[in-house]
């Protein structure tokens, strides 16, 4: 890996330009799996490297909602679900399917604030989901985005990136705001050859039917804890691919010459991902467990440091892509999430079409149904001890973003039939929704 940058900046084109922004999402990348922040495996030697050349970081960052569309919305306008609207949907299981609403014209992306400041944007992404069908390539200049999660894996994503910065007709004399998505820890989970060192070999695993057999309870202990060890080999390694694509990513932009003058580099994710814990795999249900909302946030800027707080909302990469600057004040660090109902259905309690979950500290409120529960995450770890906590200080506060989630579900503009049904098709394609929706998994009476 190339990036001499940290060790020592190149002359800079014009000290006062505006910084060349590079906004990269590893996709689906939980902090408790980063060797950045304390994994056992080394399976984020990148990562670990930009901090150790100056970046700063935090490992205990929370995600604004549960799946990728509603968190890259809040991404790309610094807006919570509740003013947004842009998400419903995600892994059907656990959740009725409802429709899904796009990122609507009326709210100014990072893209547009970008290009209005005189900036070139280019988005490339492997994930599917961020394309333009559901709004998030407004803004950007030239957008590139993956058919299928394979087909920008790996090395392949840095290729395609080199052949953009190649052929496409950027002014080496504009500023450049990029945004990445690197989709390799998203499932399906490829295979782990041999020689990978530290992981075993293992076949490329495609999630059902086994997923629906152990969330349901049907698979007996012994088969349930070797799946078990399956998914999580495959998921470091997809890990470790997401991480060596990061490389050559930032290899590729260097070369090109857009990390000679002033740079800003923010990297997080946009969830995390469940591989069994609370009887969950995979991500998108409207649950606020750790594995699926605790990411991490990295930041490096070449116009001078910048100390994250640990516990820093992911929100902020907006302002860190946008203007370099921490918002203040500091955002609470708050996960939403639109859980549909039958249209006949009426509110009867705060977060009866909605979930929500605030940070505050060790300890976190969850609201669901219009009860507000605790969890000690300094003494429960794993949250399987839920406190009732209606009397806490902010449980109110808590109910009220409820509030203005539920009519925010209730406000969303009316479906484009044709669209919806686009969208359908390649959600259900991308494994984001099913014709033969198996039974819920049983979480924990926190949900």
């Amino acid at each position: 890996m190339a990036l001499a940058v940290f060790v020592s900046v190149r002359a800079l084109r014009g000290a006062s330009s505006p910084p060349s922004v590079i906004f990269v999402v590893m996709d689906t990348l939980r902090a408790d799996r980063a060797s950045l922040c304390g994994y056992q495996l080394p399976t984020t030697p990148t990562l670990e490297d930009l901090a150790q050349r100056g970046a700063s970081y935090a490992c205990n960052s929370h995600s604004p909602s549960t799946w990728t569309l509603p968190s890259h919305a809040t991404f790309f306008t610094g807006l919570g679900l509740e003013d947004h609207q842009c998400g419903s949907g995600g892994n059907t299981k656990g959740m009725t399917w409802g429709r899904v609403t796009p990122l609507g014209t009326h709210w100014p992306t990072l893209a547009e604030e970008m290009a209005a400041r005189g900036y070139q944007t280019l988005l490339l992404s492997g994930n599917p989901v961020v394309g333009e069908r559901l709004g998030l390539t407004r803004g950007f200049g030239h957008a590139v985005v993956a058919r299928s999660f394979p087909e920008m894996h790996d090395y392949r994503l840095a290729d395609r990136l080199k052949l953009i910065l190649q052929y496409l007709a950027l002014d080496p004399d504009r500023p450049l705001f990029a945004f990445i998505n690197i989709a390799d820890p998203h499932a399906p989970w490829v295979e782990i050859p041999e020689g990978q060192g530290f992981l075993p070999a293992r076949p490329a695993l495609m999630i059902d039917p086994e997923r629906s057999l152990f969330e349901s309870g049907a698979m007996g202990d012994e088969e349930a804890e070797a799946w078990l060890s399956h998914v999580s080999d495959v998921y470091d390694y997809s890990v470790l691919r997401a991480d060596r694509s990061l490389a050559l990513v930032l290899e590729a932009f260097e070369d090109a010459g857009w990390l000679d003058g002033n740079y800003r580099l923010i990297i997080t994710s946009d969830h995390g991902e469940y591989l069994g814990e609370h009887r969950m795999v995979e991500h998108g249900r409207p649950y606020f467990y750790e594995p699926v909302t605790r990411v991490p946030l990295l930041y490096f800027s070449t116009e001078g440091e910048l100390k994250l707080p640990d516990d820093v909302p992911s929100i902020v990469a907006h302002s860190l892509a946008r203007d370099g600057v921490l918002p203040e004040p500091l955002p609470r660090a708050l996960a939403s999430a639109f859980q549909d109902r039958a249209a006949s259905t009426s509110p009867t309690s705060p977060c009866s079409f909605s979930s929500a979950a605030l940070w505050l500290g060790a300890s976190k409120l969850v609201a669901r149904q219009g009860k507000v529960l605790r969890f000690d995450l300094s003494s429960d770890p794993g949250e399987e001890h839920p406190i009732p906590a209606d009397d806490h200080p902010a449980a109110e506060e808590l109910l009220e973003q409820c509030r203005a989630l539920d009519r925010a579900h209730a406000a969303r503009p009316a479906p484009d039939t044709e669209l919806s049904e686009e969208l359908r098709a390649q959600l259900k394609a991308l494994g984001y929704l099913r014709d033969d929706e198996p039974p819920s998994p049983k979480p924990s009476s926190s949900d």
